[in-house]
């Protein structure tokens, strides 16, 4: 506790934005009280943590407010039984409330729930007071609570202002908080300890679910329902998640003073479309080839199942064609926002580099038959004035010209590697030319993304092959190689990634290595960086859905990376953004793409561009 308790005058919180989101006062980072010695044993004990900058709702969320959210399909509909009738009027508070459905309103808000130590810090004010008003005795002119005339809720802002603005800090209702309940913050048995006690404290979990051993959240402030004693800023319960009565209601937190709503930046703030890149000068082309390859990757063991892999082997099927058909859902999020690419996989890639418009790309894989597939593709591309000449390049007409351009483009790399290169081109070029010819047709329903479906895609791809700017390795994303080295590449040459493409790879872990962790945070992300996933557990979705494609902001995701209650890609699904939907299904018939079929519901999450989204869009597609 002593070394966490210096690091709190080490960090520097953010100021506050002169302007903060409608409906929110900003609370300036720094030292808060928390907790108390003299009352529960919840509550001891008291300490000082230390909470960065933040922005709450300045009162709780309202019954028309929830309306809302249900309205737009993204909440589920309140149980509203005869008997909570007089609850339920617009202006009233939004009860009654399950930790759950406070946690999917706010996600649909943009914001989040706050975590403890900012709601108290907020109730208490920078002295720590005891209650929102100070330190003297609770009165039915300050607060709504038991024993107060009405006996109900009563609307937000009934009662003056406490500290920063506030309403409400102290009853009218009952208010979650992101954290998982302990028994006490410090000295009893299953007490919280660092993870209440560290700087900007989270507790258990980091307030991520599942969270092994903890079965409750934390509720604060008290309500109309309970007496003065639960009016204390310190004063904390544990509730399960799934409780919902007429005295629980929430307010949303934001870390950020952009919010992450609906809708998505890259619908609001669309980026122009980019002048081509000129010729590298010889110092960039070494900068961005200064990566260093993971050799071991031929060494990498089979896993015994094909479709599986673990962090000590590697699938044994080689995807040199990708069976994600409905990648051009990505499209929006990524169109124009140039920067730098970084992802695995076969060809899928150019898709992405070229609706990005990416300045450079790396393109690496594990599988040694995937990395030679791009050598491959690098020789024929360069050769092929149009995309259609390219598809031509795998036919049987073409076979010795298109060996001799392999020969010609790696002359010099030693003789066996050209030969396993050509050895790729020689195993795979019927399946290829049929995977190629069929991208090659038109698909009105992709909008025009993929690399073979248009003349201007394909061509902004040669030109990035022949100027040098596309560069395919053999990389393995658990070691400290190649992430890593391509994460300083693109510093060295000033450029953010803003397209990361890890395909389905991370919920093939049980847990996110720390290795990973740290290369993915490596990575120079900025405002515009997006991580496009694919999952295909059903984890977090109750349709039968074969694929989800999840766009998550680079940013949230680095900053939750460097939480070790983050364990597992699951872990980020919790903050989904749910706004409408719709399941897609695509079929092949008689070697034509159908367009997909529209249908059911499903969920399409929002926000690019700020520390706090996460965006998926889910669909069904068999491969």
């Amino acid at each position: 506790m002593g070394f966490e308790l210096v690091l709190l005058w080490l960090v520097t919180a953010v100021p506050c934005e002169k302007t903060p989101p409608p409906g929110m006062v900003c609370i300036e980072g720094g030292e808060a009280i928390v907790g108390a010695d003299d009352h529960t044993a919840a509550e001891k004990p008291r300490h000082p943590a230390f909470v960065e900058t933040f922005y709450l709702d300045a009162k709780e969320v309202t019954v028309a407010d929830y309306s809302r959210c249900e309205r737009e399909g993204a909440c589920p509909k309140l149980k509203r039984p005869p008997y909570y009738a007089r609850f339920q009027k617009p202006e009233l508070p939004a009860v009654p409330v399950t930790w759950d459905l406070a946690h999917q309103y706010c996600v649909f808000a943009g914001k989040r729930l706050p975590t403890e130590a900012e709601w108290e810090k907020a109730a208490r004010g920078p002295e720590g007071k005891t209650y929102p008003w100070g330190n003297e005795a609770p009165s039915c002119d300050k607060a709504n609570y038991k024993g107060c005339p009405g006996d109900s809720t009563r609307p937000p802002g009934s009662y003056p202002p406490g500290a920063y603005g506030l309403y409400d800090m102290a009853g009218n209702g009952y208010e979650w908080v992101k954290d998982w309940w302990t028994p006490c913050y410090n000295g009893c048995d299953k007490a919280c300890g660092e993870a209440c006690l560290r700087a900007n404290p989270k507790g258990p979990c980091d307030g991520a679910r599942p969270c092994k051993g903890y079965t409750q959240r934390v509720l604060k402030g008290g309500s109309w329902y309970w007496p003065e004693e639960m009016l204390r800023g310190s004063w904390r319960r544990g509730e399960r998640p799934t409780s919902g009565l007429h005295r629980l209601s929430f307010r949303c937190a934001s870390t950020a003073p952009q919010l992450s709503a609906w809708p998505p930046r890259f619908m609001t703030e669309p980026p122009a479309r980019l002048a081509d890149p000129k010729p590298p000068s010889e110092e960039e082309r070494a900068k961005a080839l200064a990566v260093v390859e993971d050799t071991e990757v031929f060494e990498i063991p089979l896993c015994g199942r094909v479709g599986k892999a673990r962090v000590d082997c590697r699938d044994p099927m080689s995807y040199i064609k990708s069976n994600e058909v409905l990648q051009y859902l990505f499209g929006d999020a990524i169109e124009n926002v140039g920067g730098g690419y970084v992802g695995l996989g076969a060809d899928q890639g150019y898709s992405y580099i070229a609706h990005a418009r990416s300045q450079w790309a790396w393109l690496f894989d594990y599988d040694p038959t995937v990395v030679r597939l791009h050598h491959v593709l690098r020789a024929v591309v360069k050769r092929a004035p149009t995309r259609e000449d390219f598809v031509a390049a795998f036919t049987d007409k073409q076979v010795k010209a298109t060996r001799a351009a392999i020969e010609e483009e790696w002359a010099s790399l030693p003789k066996e590697e050209r030969a396993a290169i050509s050895g790729v081109f020689e195993r795979a070029r019927r399946q290829l030319w049929a995977n190629y010819a069929r991208q090659l047709k038109p698909a009105r329903w992709t909008q025009g993304f993929g690399w073979l479906q248009t003349d201007e895609n394909y061509r902004y791809v040669r030109l990035m092959f022949e100027q040098g700017r596309i560069i395919a390795v053999k990389g393995n994303m658990l070691t400290d190689k190649a992430l890593p080295s391509i994460a300083r590449a693109a510093r060295s040459l000033g450029v953010p990634i803003r397209v990361y493409y890890p395909s389905n790879a991370e919920e093939q872990w049980k847990q996110l290595p720390p290795q990973y962790r740290e290369n993915v945070r490596q990575l120079p992300f900025d405002e515009r960086s997006v991580i496009l996933r694919t999952l295909i557990s059903r984890k977090f979705h109750k349709s039968d859905s074969y694929w989800h494609y999840i766009v998550h902001g680079g940013l949230h995701a680095q900053e939750h990376l460097a939480l070790p209650g983050y364990a597992n890609v699951w872990s980020f699904m919790e903050d989904r953004h749910q706004v409408g939907a719709f399941f897609a299904t695509t079929t092949a018939a008689a070697g034509t793409e159908k367009a997909p079929r529209r249908e059911r519901y499903i969920d399409f999450l929002s926000y690019i561009g700020v520390p706090s989204a996460v965006s998926s869009a889910v669909a069904e597609s068999k491969p």
